[in-house]
């Protein structure tokens, strides 16, 4: 069997990954169209940087009156080939992300995603005692 070394196959995997822990995620097309009018290939619409793979991490909370709130921090995976780095705008994004508090990974594996990110699926919550 053939290990496929291609950064969309990875890209695959991680979204597997990310649905098999119940992390609403979707793949982020930032890519150009074919513009008729100027009559070119590629045509950029959109956010220059935005990572590959964006979702919510769920996280639940118990409250000061024991019920339970679940709420959603923005995730953004960067997905790159192994030895590859994000380019300067892809870093910003994360950056960006970061800080406005949101969950933001640049991996080269599945093995660095589930080191990155299983951290924040274990978040405890206080429990009642009794």
């Amino acid at each position: 069997m053939r290990v496929s070394n291609k950064e969309s196959d990875l890209v695959r995997a991680c979204l597997d990954w990310l649905a098999l822990h119940r992390v609403k995620a979707w793949r982020m097309n930032n890519t150009g169209i074919f513009d008729p009018v100027k009559k070119i290939h590629r045509s950029f619409h959109g956010l220059r940087g935005v990572s590959d793979i964006l979702g919510i991490l769920p996280q639940t909370v118990r409250l000061a009156e024991g019920d339970e709130e679940t709420f959603g921090n923005f995730l953004a995976i960067e997905v790159k080939k192994p030895g590859e780095k994000p380019r300067p705008e892809q870093d910003t994004f994360l950056e960006d992300i970061r800080a406005a508090g949101g969950i933001a990974l640049c991996v080269h594996s599945l093995r660095e995603l589930e080191e990155q990110l299983v951290p924040f699926l274990r978040v405890a919550h206080p429990r009642t005692a009794g």
